[in-house]
């Protein structure tokens, strides 16, 4: 296999969307984590909604961290899903922001229809959704069948080719009702095998999107990603494309493996493609009570530690901090999180608490990618791995690997990449694609 060298790019109907916002917190080389926020969130936060004095320091205006202007916590990029979003009638933080400042992917709902959580019934529903990833979504998942949960009891569909045949029926209807707007679409592979990831990706190409999404089991495993890159630049299916995402991951060790595939496209074959990925977890982690401490980085380990909300009658009123630092969780106290003292042992905790932990949650979450890109960048240098020795092998073998374009490269390095958390093969599904 020998990467072909994309020639340059051709104008399309579709027009560009720009790789990078001015002052955006995460470097243009970087790929990027982009949260998929609850829209209970949201809502509350553009409506300055609080039933209940905010913490000492802390403005209406510091909840919303798509706001240029904020001076406590933004960020640049944000994820929705029609799956959720698609009957919210209230305007939120994410429909009302400033778009010359912000980019927003869209995922199509396409778990949630999976999962009969969302009916498709006709035309009309295939088209609403459509229109309203035209309408909100700088970027956006074309709308696909997930086949991880193929893998469980209790799933319609029953094979990945049920799957693959939905799919291709969305797309072609995606392909055809499109209107020409700053959209761009992606396509999204899956597959819970490699043999079923090739005839998913075989079959789906054929459509023409701006760019490529990675689900299913494989989504993360870096083996499968430098393989699939190395088949669509063999094959000239990257040349005109901007946006590659991957869904549903937001550990350190992908955080850094998606920045080196990153570079290493536009330093050895010369594409102007952004990566980005995303989770919900920041919000999800609320509903086990959980919440992020401070990165964990070991020689064989990068990770971000949970603890438990704090939730007692005896912080109820307390001055004391806040124990986990964030740009929010350096301005708490117990008593602003822990504020009703019930009897029955009920928890202190309103959805005002719950709030204050979602956005440091995402502000922890956000500064340990920073901070781990920050060290990767460092130690890449003299590449001597203190910090994650697994990922620093295979940010080595990635530029390797598109370097010299060979599968043979691929091949050699195959069991470097076995060495990271999700080098085998299959993990888990889409459970984290969204909320």
């Amino acid at each position: 296999m020998n990467i072909v060298v994309p020639a340059p790019q051709t104008e399309s109907h579709y027009p560009a969307v720009t790789n990078a916002l001015v002052n955006d917190p995460t470097p243009q080389d970087q790929a990027i984590y982009i949260p998929s926020v609850s829209p209970g969130y949201a809502m509350t936060a553009y409506a300055k909604d609080w039933k209940r004095p905010l913490p000492d320091g802390v403005i209406a205006e510091d909840m919303n961290f798509l706001d240029p202007a904020n001076k406590l916590f933004r960020i640049s990029h944000v994820m929705s899903s029609a799956g959720q979003a698609l009957s919210q009638a209230r305007p939120c933080i994410i429909t009302e922001r400033d778009r010359s400042t912000t980019l927003m992917v869209g995922d199509s709902g396409g778990y949630q229809i999976a999962s009969g959580r969302l009916k498709i019934t006709s035309d009309d529903d295939k088209l609403t959704i459509l229109r309203w990833l035209e309408q909100h979504a700088d970027v956006a998942m074309t709308l696909d069948v997930p086949t991880g949960p193929v893998l469980k009891p209790g799933y319609p569909y029953r094979t990945s080719r049920d799957c693959l045949a939905a799919t291709e029926h969305y797309l072609a209807f995606f392909q055809k009702h499109r209107k020409s707007s700053h959209t761009r679409f992606l396509n999204v592979l899956q597959g819970n095998t490699t043999q079923e990831s090739d005839a998913w990706y075989k079959a789906v190409k054929k459509y023409e999107f701006e760019g490529w999404a990675f689900a299913g089991v494989l989504r993360h495993n870096f083996f499968n990603l430098c393989r699939r890159l190395m088949k669509m630049l063999d094959e000239n299916q990257l040349k005109t494309k901007s946006w590659i995402h991957v869904l549903g991951t937001n550990d350190l060790e992908t955080a850094i493996g998606l920045t080196a595939i990153q570079r290493a496209l536009t330093k050895h074959v010369g594409t102007n493609i952004r990566i980005s990925y995303d989770t919900s977890s920041p919000f999800r982690n609320l509903s086990w009570g959980n919440i992020y401490t401070t990165p964990r980085f070991e020689r064989q380990l990068m990770s971000m530690p949970t603890a438990k909300i704090p939730d007692d009658p005896r912080y109820v009123g307390s001055s004391l901090r806040f124990p986990w630092p964030s740009p929010l969780g350096n301005k708490l106290t117990m008593g602003d999180i822990c504020i009703r003292c019930v009897a029955t042992g009920d928890t202190t905790l309103d959805l005002q608490s719950q709030h204050y932990m979602a956005l440091h949650n995402l502000a922890a979450l956000c500064d340990g990618v920073a901070l781990a890109n920050r060290v990767f960048d460092s130690e890449s240098v003299t590449h001597k791995h203190s910090i994650g020795a697994a990922i620093g092998a295979a940010v080595e073998a990635i530029d390797d690997i598109f370097r010299t374009g060979e599968e043979e490269k691929l091949l050699k390095y195959r069991t470097t990449f076995l060495h990271l958390r999700h080098g085998q093969e299959p993990g888990v599904g889409d459970e984290d694609r969204c909320l």
